[in-house]
């Protein structure tokens, strides 16, 4: 009976101290994924890439694989879609329009599991100026649809709002 009851003595906290470790990795891992789920937008640097492009070049790319080994450094991982005009990166979908050597239109669409927690962005850029609209994120069918020049009628109806000059930030 004192042979069990030592043992008992040791094993008991070992136990509570598992199921704490236990417990507290879980949570870890979870925020984690969380973190890892939540979107990251990146239209401010796409924007600035692409201005980049166009001071080096004299106009804007046709498409964004021209980026790479010019702004961007060549990387394997990147997956193009749209004939080479759409890239997802952490969890954001970037539509980009070549409209003339100098005006192009950027969509950045949240997805992924949380993309209700992220802005949808579209953008129309030119050397000189910029228009910036944000809106909630989209529903998927309504991304299908989406056209690469929308009237200002269009983004209202998609809850998109042009935003203020004062609010933007330029690097």
């Amino acid at each position: 009976m004192l042979k069990t009851l030592k043992i008992s003595f040791v094993l008991v906290p070992m136990s509570v101290l598992l199921v704490v470790g236990v417990y507290i990795y879980s949570l870890w891992a979870s925020d984690r994924q969380m973190k890892a789920d939540l979107p990251v937008e990146a239209a401010d640097v796409m924007m600035r890439d692409l201005l980049s492009f166009h001071k080096k070049r004299g106009g804007f790319p046709k498409d964004l694989r021209e980026l790479e080994g010019m702004v961007w450094e060549k990387k394997q991982g990147r997956i193009y879609s749209n004939k080479d005009r759409a890239l997802t990166h952490r969890n954001y979908h970037y539509l980009y329009t070549r409209i003339g050597h100098h005006r192009f239109t950027l969509w950045a669409i949240p997805t992924g599991r949380q993309r209700d927690e992220a802005a949808t962005l579209f953008l129309i850029v030119s050397p000189s100026s910029h228009r910036r609209w944000k809106g909630p994120a989209l529903d998927p069918e309504n991304v299908r649809s989406l056209s690469i020049q929308p009237s200002a009628n269009q983004l209202t109806l998609l809850g998109l709002i042009e935003q203020p000059e004062h609010s933007r930030q330029r690097d």
